[in-house]
């Protein structure tokens, strides 16, 4: 019994895990842990190199789009989201040579068609709007080519939004309208000045009166004339205040308004994670090492032994 006691023991002896002997296994073997780790953070750094020059990197640019219709009708809603759904803005942004090839080059014979390509820039193509400040927008292009093809991208983007700007175009017709109502009016108080000038040269009750009386008289006796005087002037006024006011929207017609240049920004590459994380597979995998030649050494011993 005693001696059955004393075996456990020894057993459980040798299953207690010494950190003094693991400590000095790791200190047998540090050559074989630092070339392991040295190895593995030589592959990390080209890894993360590697990843460093594939961050995307883009051009960007802000606008502001603020609009209103200004009580005008016709007046375009200019919707930044909608651009690459017209299948004419497509084929606009693909004039650009080097995003032609690019498209060319990646994309299969078979599957070359307009809603590929539609595909292909809305991947490369991101627009961003402000939550707090919905019309600010930013336009971010990939530059899959070279910078200058980016930019022409967003140069073209902004050419397409100014074409659905029509706002100068309304305020002209609105203007042209206008003014072709004014003259009508104004012909029309001209005839009444007429009339009126008749009456004073017919009518002999007027001689004797003093000259607000008259107008007081003409009010009186010609009811009828004086209703479509009020009138007429009454137009006259509106139609040349609609005018002063279209007038004053010539400062607002530039609805598109760039904030900033273009300007170039590199996507946060993963490269140091990468790094870190190679680094620490390098110290596990020294210390893997480490054991595994331990256990090789003392397996060796123990058939040389017996």
């Amino acid at each position: 019994m005693i001696e059955e006691i004393k075996e456990m023991e020894a057993r459980r002896d040798e299953d207690e895990i010494d950190l003094y002997e693991l400590i000095e296994i790791l200190m047998r073997h540090r050559c074989s842990i630092l070339a392991t780790i040295i190895f593995c953070t030589i592959l990390s750094i080209g890894g993360a190199l590697y990843v460093n020059s594939k961050a995307p990197h883009y051009l960007v640019k802000n606008i502001l789009i603020q609009q209103e219709n200004y009580g005008l009708k016709g007046v375009n809603k200019i919707d930044v989201d909608t651009i690459l759904l017209q299948d004419k803005n497509v084929e606009k942004i693909f004039e650009i040579e080097p995003i032609r090839e690019e498209y060319l080059k990646n994309t299969p014979e078979n599957m070359q068609n307009l809603s590929s390509k539609r595909k292909f820039l809305q991947k490369i193509v991101t627009i961003t709007k402000n939550d707090k400040k919905p019309e600010e927008v930013l336009i971010k292009v990939e530059a899959i080519t070279d910078e200058d093809s980016s930019r022409e991208v967003i140069e073209r983007y902004l050419e397409i939004l100014r074409e659905q700007d029509n706002l100068a175009d309304i305020i002209e017709k609105e203007k042209i309208a206008k003014n072709i109502s004014l003259e009508k009016v104004k012909m029309e108080l001209e005839e009444i000045q007429n009339e009126i000038l008749n009456i004073f040269k017919n009518d002999d009750d007027l001689e004797n009166l003093k000259p607000e009386e008259k107008i007081s008289y003409i009010s009186s006796k010609y009811p009828k004339l004086d209703l479509r005087k009020s009138e007429q002037e009454k137009y006259y006024n509106n139609y040349v205040n609609e005018l002063i006011k279209l007038d004053s929207l010539n400062d607002e017609v530039d609805i598109i308004k760039e904030t900033t240049d273009i300007y170039s920004l590199k996507e946060k590459s993963k490269a140091k994670i990468v790094l870190v994380v190679g680094m620490a597979v390098g110290v596990f995998l020294g210390a893997v090492v480490a054991f595994v030649k331990e256990f090789i050494y003392e397996y060796k011993k123990r058939c040389k032994n017996n």
